[in-house]
């Protein structure tokens, strides 16, 4: 997709990363806006072509209010970062925050004639005072739009006390580095990714499971911002690429052929070391290539351009041999533009368009829409959130090629998925008997 800005959060890193090297003792200081937007409801109903209107006409207009010395960097199609460099003091925040806060709640964002009213909520940071590092500046300033956002203020500075957290949070993020130390382990759990035609479970994904230590499930949104927020994300990459080639190896040799993929941020594929990891993981594990899948998402933050980090990244992985696959997709501002670039053998059906697939029209033409036109592409489609028969029937009629959901299994245990896939083996054989009758 065209943008704008740079790079997303590895790219405003690198950005700051840069700026706090070039300061002299004594001199000003690195300032960072993080810029959330909560559009009106009505965005949401409207095509996904405005909704990347919308993101464009959000840049320009914050464009407009930056120096020539500041960058602009999209998160997501709703949050933006934004470096300032040379900043006497924090005023100069309050300010930019200011010229922000007026330039999108006092009047609404036009989009081909459509008026959007929208809430903006800032939080900044300015180091040394709120960080140190650049990581910690830009967290700093994400924490400081977290607190604006719950509140009636449209903006705040960070302040430590900000950081004050619930004891039970506390206690999660003692539990997290425990695990990351050999404390109590986290886990991938497998849930079965059924061939439509055939019947046949020949594919799963791998989904993060993690108990803490009152032996309580945490919900994987949780864990994975915890990761992120006390800067594990690298070590922990480490480990789901080494986890998930244990679990293709283990699949093995109980004599399974099954592949497995994995979900990985875009911001992943920012990481120049992904695909040496991930190469190592299987080479320890002697797992042949073609068996895992990278499920990317957050799509949006992608400009996979010639040249780049993460063209050279992605081309690398491609290299490799991996399969590559595009997670909820027909969300946020992913399109088959984005598709055909990015090169992928799979597209996954986000669950909030298969959820109401059997009452909404609207939904099935969207479903109908992305497997005509995966197919076209050579890319198959994959159809997440699946509970009943009735939905199952309905993607199997569209040509679906393969259904994830409640359906047929939770997200089991490595041993228990072992067994359900021998339990399955017969109901594939008649499932493929019975589109030949």
């Amino acid at each position: 997709m065209d943008s704008l800005t740079p790079a997303g959060f590895f790219g405003a890193l690198t950005e700051v990363s840069t700026r706090l090297a070039d300061l002299k003792a004594g001199s000003v200081g690195v300032g960072v806006v993080s810029l959330y937007a909560q559009p009106d409801a009505a965005l949401y109903r409207l095509p996904l072509e405005h909704m990347r209107r919308f993101e464009r006409a959000m840049e320009r207009e914050i464009r407009a209010r930056l120096r020539a010395q500041d960058s602009l960097f999209a998160i997501d199609g709703k949050e933006w970062l934004i470096v300032l460099p040379n900043l006497s003091s924090a005023a100069v925040l309050t300010l930019a925050m200011l010229k922000f806060e007026q330039a999108f709640n006092e009047a609404p964002l036009e989009i081909d004639g459509i008026m959007l009213h929208m809430r903006v909520v800032c939080g900044a940071a300015i180091s040394p005072e709120h960080g140190k590092d650049a990581f910690h500046l830009l967290q700093s300033a994400r924490i400081a739009g977290l607190v604006a956002g719950r509140g009636d203020t449209g903006s705040q500075i960070y302040n430590p006390a900000m950081e004050q957290i619930s004891p039970s949070l506390a206690s999660l993020e003692r539990d997290l580095r425990a695990a990351f130390a050999g404390g109590r382990e986290l886990e991938l759990h497998l849930q079965p990714k059924v061939h439509v035609p055939s019947g046949e479970c020949r594919s799963a994904e791998a989904l993060l499971r993690w108990r803490n230590s009152a032996g309580q499930w945490v919900p994987p949104p949780v864990v994975v911002s915890l990761i992120d927020r006390l800067g594990l994300r690298h070590r922990f990459n480490r480990w789901l690429f080494q986890c998930a080639a244990q679990i293709l190896h283990g699949l093995r040799m109980e004599g399974l052929e099954v592949d497995v993929s994995i979900n990985i941020s875009a911001t992943d594929l920012y990481d120049v070391e992904v695909p040496e990891l991930i190469g190592q993981a299987l080479a320890t594990w002697s797992v042949a290539p073609e068996r895992l899948c990278l499920e990317i998402t957050e799509t949006s933050m992608i400009d996979d351009g010639p040249g780049d980090s993460v063209s050279a990244v992605l081309g690398r992985l491609r290299a490799l041999g991996l399969s590559l696959s595009i997670d909820d997709f027909g969300t946020g501002f992913s399109g088959m533009s984005r598709l055909k670039r990015l090169a992928v053998q799979e597209v996954k059906i986000d669950r909030s368009f298969v959820i109401d697939l059997l009452s909404s029209s609207r939904d099935r033409e969207i479903a109908a829409s992305i497997i005509d036109l995966s197919h076209r592409l050579g890319v198959e489609v994959t159809a997440e959130g699946v509970e009943d028969e009735q939905t199952a029937a309905l993607l199997a009629e569209m040509e679906c090629d393969y259904i994830q959901g409640f359906l047929y299994s939770k997200a089991l245990p490595l041993a228990d998925f072992v067994a359900w896939v021998r339990a399955r083996t017969g109901v594939g054989l008649a499932a493929a008997n019975m589109l030949e009758g």
